[in-house]
């Protein structure tokens, strides 16, 4: 497996669409030496693990597995960021490792963000995540960002204020038969509110167009709300004085992980 484009948390937007990520100061930084897809992945994962706490116990401790959504991976110890000098130490020591026949141990080796297990079970109905749970390996899945509440340096919008402000507009819109949901970045001290959900479909891969059912969705949230006002946007960013426009909603990827 080429894990060089595996997802481990970093946040990235593309095309027409953000992807959402929640970030937290627990993040945890580790060295992915094998990962596994398919339905016996996890199976395969602990096979591979016994195997290597038999025959390399210089290693084994600092090795455990780590469910992802998208595969299952072996990871060998725990750094305090990309730039900690001992990974780096650690992962010289793990390209030198030889099979019985010489060849490398492990032949992809990758310091990699993870987050911690999210626990599914004690979520909020509303919350984002909670379409992980029931939708754990499709990937995409897409919703529309109507609304995000943040202090901006302000201090009119802390921490509990925001989440509050959040979490009623949820309520309001499903009581309207809406389906909303919340999603907080703590790290990034935003609350976002989005509505819908949506396949692989959503967006046009040729065009960028978004498809006709979140085409549908736009027409009833035109303008997207920060702390509860629209926000405009210029026409063309390199040319301020052809004017403004209210910002539209935009496709946001449900996270992962």
């Amino acid at each position: 497996m080429d894990i060089s484009t595996w997802d481990f948390g970093d946040g990235a937007t593309t095309h027409n669409r953000t992807v959402l990520h929640q970030e937290t100061p627990r993040n945890e930084y580790s060295i992915a030496v094998a990962t596994f897809t398919g339905d016996s992945q996890m199976t395969a994962a602990r096979s591979t693990l016994s195997m290597l706490v038999m025959q390399y116990p210089s290693i084994a401790r600092r090795l455990q597995i780590r469910e992802r959504s998208r595969g299952t991976v072996i990871t060998y110890g725990q750094y305090t960021g990309f730039d900690d000098p001992t990974a780096k130490q650690d992962i010289d020591m793990l390209r030198s490792i030889p099979t019985a026949q010489g060849s490398p141990l492990f032949r992809q080796i990758l310091l990699s963000k993870f987050r911690p297990p999210r626990s599914q079970q004690v979520l909020h109905p509303h919350d984002l995540w909670t379409v992980r749970r029931e939708f754990p390996m499709i990937v995409p899945i897409y919703t529309l960002e109507v609304a995000v509440w943040g202090d901006f340096d302000s201090g009119k919008f802390p921490r509990d204020r925001r989440r509050t402000a959040a979490q009623n507009y949820v309520s309001d819109l499903r009581a309207k038969g809406f389906d909303a949901y919340f999603y907080h970045n703590d790290d990034k001290e935003l609350s976002s509110v989005t509505v819908g959900l949506f396949g692989f479909t959503a967006i046009d891969a040729e065009t960028g167009f978004y498809s006709p059912e979140v085409e549908a969705v736009l027409a009833r949230f035109p303008e997207r709300l920060v702390n509860g006002q629209p926000i405009l946007e210029y026409l063309n960013p390199n040319n301020p004085s052809l004017g403004t426009k209210v910002q539209r909603p935009c496709l946001a990827e449900v996270p992962v992980d």
